[in-house]
């Protein structure tokens, strides 16, 4: 992988951007994920499994309250949620939202490029101001789900000024 992933690890964002001004969560990912599991009545390793986790990656899911915004791919956050039947959102802000229609993945390929175009920046400069490289963003739905966190989510919709809630899978 290039940019910002390396293997299924993932670094803080590029250009230092604090997550203060992102929406903030009901209470942690980590005590939620746990509450959610023992709510349907599943073991971590079920999980873990459903997941296609190792033991370490998922007790660190259920240990660290950023592992679910800055670790796990959005296909894991998308099969978590399912897997503890609730939605992507109440899985990652712990609130039951009300929301709007979703933001699918070619409409936010197309508000970039739009967003590209009337402003004049390329795609470069467009990158380093999210902090990420776009090209498996741009090389369709599966790759960005399988390449990128929640908080790429959260850095992509903030230049966009779109809710990121809205583009979760």
């Amino acid at each position: 992988m290039t940019g910002r992933c390396s293997g299924r690890r993932f670094a803080p964002p590029l250009n230092g951007t604090s997550l203060g001004r992102h929406e903030k969560t009901v209470t942690g990912a980590a005590v939620r994920i746990r509450e959610l599991r023992s709510r349907a009545g599943m073991s971590a390793a079920e999980v873990r499994r459903a997941l296609g986790m190792s033991d370490v990656e998922y007790a660190d899911l259920e240990a660290d309250d950023d592992e679910l915004d800055m670790v796990a791919s959005l296909a894991q956050v998308k099969e978590l949620a399912r897997t503890l039947e609730v939605t992507p959102p109440e899985l990652v802000t712990g609130a039951k939202l009300e929301l709007e229609a979703r933001i699918s993945h070619a409409e936010l390929v197309a508000r970039v490029l739009e967003h590209c175009r009337a402003t004049g920046v390329t795609r470069a400069e467009f990158e380093d101001l999210v902090g990420w490289k776009l090209e498996h963003f741009f090389a369709g739905e599966e790759s960005t789900l399988a390449n990128y966190p929640v908080d790429f989510l959260k850095h992509l919709c903030d230049q966009l000024q779109v809710p990121w809630v809205r583009a979760l899978p």
